[in-house]
């Protein structure tokens, strides 16, 4: 079984505008500077992973995008969303929002409190080329896993499936597939090794058991059986 934790603390900081971030997966075909010895370069059509903070009132300026479906996760703390989607949507932790750039869109993203915000952001090539734009907020309740991409609950359709959540202490995971898992607060045991918080693995087969009230983002290609 082929397993690899990249550790976030072992990451150089990064970051643009008024956010602090380290990039965790870069797929080198689109980002062929990247060192893929200390990151990832992602699973299948999931091609990019960056964790980090917005400061404090302060956040990233409008900018385009095009051809991606975006999932951000805010893990506290709440963020502002403004621009060609719609105005004055607003994420509060731990909630979710997904957005399907297609044919283009603008949008800035912004700290809305005094205290600095953490959020995960993941990026997945969309299904096809030039798709209406669209987006949809997801809010996470209790301990378990929402589908926010891929799923057949109404989610955007997608090669890929993204699931984000919560696991009470003791609760399992096991993938028999090739997965990629990032631990956004807890800790647990993946495959006989220990993990915390922003830890990212990616693996054949995942046997995770949370230690305490852990948060978690799996990623997997579509069409394969999990249970948990």
């Amino acid at each position: 079984m082929a397993t690899r934790i990249i550790h976030y603390d072992d990451l150089p900081q990064g970051g643009f505008a008024g956010i602090a971030e380290k990039r965790m997966v870069l797929n080198p075909v689109l980002w062929p500077q990247a060192d893929n010895t200390i990151i990832s370069e992602g699973l299948a059509d999931f091609i990019y992973l960056a964790v980090g903070e917005f400061s404090p009132n302060d956040g990233a300026p409008i900018h385009p995008h095009n051809d991606v479906d975006i999932v951000s996760i805010v893990l506290s703390g709440g963020i502002g969303h403004k621009g060609s989607l719609g105005d004055g949507t607003e994420i509060r932790a731990p909630g979710v929002q997904v957005q399907r750039a297609g044919t283009g869109m603008r949008h800035s993203e912004f700290n809305l409190s005094d205290a600095p915000a953490e959020f995960a952001q993941l990026w997945f090539r969309p299904p096809a080329v030039d798709l209406a734009p669209a987006y949809q907020d997801i809010n996470l309740e209790g301990a378990k896993l929402t589908t926010v991409l891929g799923g057949a609950n109404g989610s955007f359709d997608s090669s890929m499936v993204c699931q984000v959540g919560a696991l009470d202490s003791g609760q399992e995971l096991i993938f028999e597939h090739p997965v990629a898992c990032l631990i956004t607060s807890g800790s647990g045991i993946a495959n006989g090794e220990a993990v915390t918080k922003r830890d990212f693995i990616e693996t054949d087969q995942l046997h995770f058991v949370a230690g305490e009230a852990t948060g978690v983002v799996t990623i997997y290609q579509g069409k394969n059986g999990d249970k948990t």
